[in-house]
């Protein structure tokens, strides 16, 4: 099995106690209970999805459409693209979008003595701050997805019925819940309690404008939303 320490020593980082807690509690591990992989035969959805369901870890159901946390394997494996100026950059990748980008430590500042957490674009010389600390890209995550429950994911993934959707949300957040500030907790309990209202191509429970402000009152950081270029 792969353990924290190997991932440590290959990005010579140590990551902070929150992540740790997580991590040892199999809260970032999508591959949980099936760490030795899959029988022939076998395959995620049938066979690991219903033992994650209802004890679900971080954001499986309530990150951004695709969101991927990098697997133990993955971390442990990451071959750093050969654009990226790891001379001038310390990035350590943990998930990974539908859409090619990254999220990861980034090593070189310190926010209110933590790692922050940047967004590292796929298609551009882009990277941008996320969050100041692992806790508040949760947070962000569950926050932002709110506002965009796309009908085409929910007809492939609940056949269309955006309850049952919300339902495995409402575990996410019970899962989460010993782990995430109080706070944080409630203001998601009320968003996800809310009627979605239907729009053309998506459900949402906040507008983009109310996300922007719960970010900007909740999480605020001098450097959020600052972008630097990455590559060489």
């Amino acid at each position: 099995m792969i353990t924290l320490q190997q991932i440590e020593e290959k990005y010579d980082f140590i990551f902070p106690e929150f992540f740790k807690k997580l991590w040892d509690d199999g809260m970032l591990n999508y591959m949980r209970g099936f760490d030795e992989g899959l029988k022939e035969g076998e395959n995620w959805i049938d066979t690991v999805y219903p033992a994650l369901k209802e004890n679900p870890p971080a954001l499986l159901h309530s990150g951004e459409s695709q969101l991927t946390l990098l697997t133990p394997e993955m971390l442990l494996n990451f071959e750093t693209p050969a654009f990226w100026d790891t001379e001038a950059h310390h990035f350590i990748p943990f998930a990974k979008t539908l859409e090619g980008n990254y999220y990861a430590f980034y090593d070189n500042v310190k926010v209110e003595g933590e790692t922050p957490i940047v967004e590292i674009w796929d298609e551009m010389d882009d990277t941008e701050y996320y969050a100041k600390n692992f806790e508040d890209f949760i947070f962000r995550q569950m926050v932002e997805s709110a506002e965009d429950i796309d009908k085409d994911d929910l007809k492939v993934e609940y056949g269309g019925d955006v309850n049952a959707y919300l339902a495995d949300v409402h575990r996410d957040i019970e899962s989460i819940t010993p782990y995430l500030k109080a706070e944080y907790i409630e203001k998601l309990k009320e968003i996800y309690g809310r009627e979605p209202k239907e729009d053309t191509l998506v459900y949402l429970l906040i507008t983009m404008q109310e996300s922007e402000e719960i970010i900007e009152s909740y999480l605020d950081f001098e450097l959020m939303g600052e972008s630097f270029p990455h590559e060489i």
